[in-house]
């Protein structure tokens, strides 16, 4: 099912050929970053609410969706150059550069890498737990280093359903979420690369990195949208105040009861606060 008239291309960046899309028009600029496994059609709901707005770009991540494989590299400082050079082939401006998750650590390291690149960046739940703290909070946490294994053993094995069970399964992990949120994420599950699994099994999770070393290279404006990590978010109360410090400029916009997957879970909240931050930066 095609969900959207949006514009779509690659773009050679950092020796990857990286696939976006694109809603286009003269408009301020906004370029989003997915979480692993998903891709850039999992923010379709989102931008749907932002395209009247803003120009908005949706990258799929190396070794996501249509991108190249990043052939076992899918670090943080590696993803970061991807976007920043794919923002430079793409002509754009000081654009805002947020993402979730993975994503919102490859906009933490663009940030602290190219300071001169973003106009703002926005996280939604960003891998940085307290030292010592497993990844994620509720369930998952309890399993600690093996609760993003799990995950991804979880993916894989959807990637290899058939799509009609896939579908009943997304329903079930995802009751009440609306089509344009299931069917993208679903079909992300079919487009990773197999690279990506082997990747996470066999380096013991580089692909995230946490360090809030990184947060203090940051010199531009900033949103953190946190969760609870009762409901499985992983950002605390403690990891926010510690951000904070490191990065004076940051907005703190909390969530109570969302999950990891914030947008999903407190969607109206979400929008909410992300608009309200676009329109602050860029007046």
């Amino acid at each position: 099912m095609k969900l959207t008239t949006w514009l779509d291309g690659y773009v050679e960046a950092n020796g990857i050929k990286l696939h976006y899309y694109r809603t286009g028009g003269d408009k301020p600029q906004v370029v989003l970053n997915h979480g692993i496994a998903d891709d850039g059609l999992c923010w379709t709901h989102l931008v749907r609410e932002l395209e009247s707005d803003f120009d908005v770009i949706m990258l799929d991540a190396r070794g996501h969706g249509l991108s190249e494989s990043g052939r076992g590299d899918y670090l943080p400082e590696s993803r970061a150059t991807d976007v920043a050079e794919a923002v430079e082939k793409l002509g754009l401006e000081k654009p805002v550069i947020g993402g979730h998750s993975m994503g919102a650590d490859t906009s933490i390291y663009l940030a602290g890498m190219y300071p001169d690149l973003p106009r703002a960046i926005f996280m939604e739940d960003p891998p940085v737990p307290m030292p010592g703290q497993p990844m994620f909070g509720g369930e998952m946490g309890k399993m600690n280093e093996n609760g993003l294994k799990m995950m991804m053993r979880a993916m894989k094995l959807i990637k290899t359903m058939p799509r009609f069970i896939g579908k009943i399964v997304a329903k079930k992990l995802m009751p009440g979420y609306p089509d344009d949120e299931i069917d993208p994420w679903l079909d992300s599950k079919k487009r990773f690369s197999n690279d990506l699994i082997d990747t996470m099994r066999d380096a013991d999770s580089n692909m995230i990195q946490p360090q809030f070393s990184v947060l203090k290279k940051i010199t531009v404006p900033a949103l953190l949208i946190m969760g609870d990590r009762d409901a499985g978010a992983i950002v605390s109360k403690a990891a926010a105040e510690k951000m904070h410090k490191s990065l004076p400029d940051l907005r703190v916009v909390h969530l109570t009861g969302a999950s990891h997957d914030i947008r999903r879970t407190r969607f109206e909240g979400y929008v909410e606060a992300l608009k309200n931050f676009l329109g602050e930066v860029y007046e």
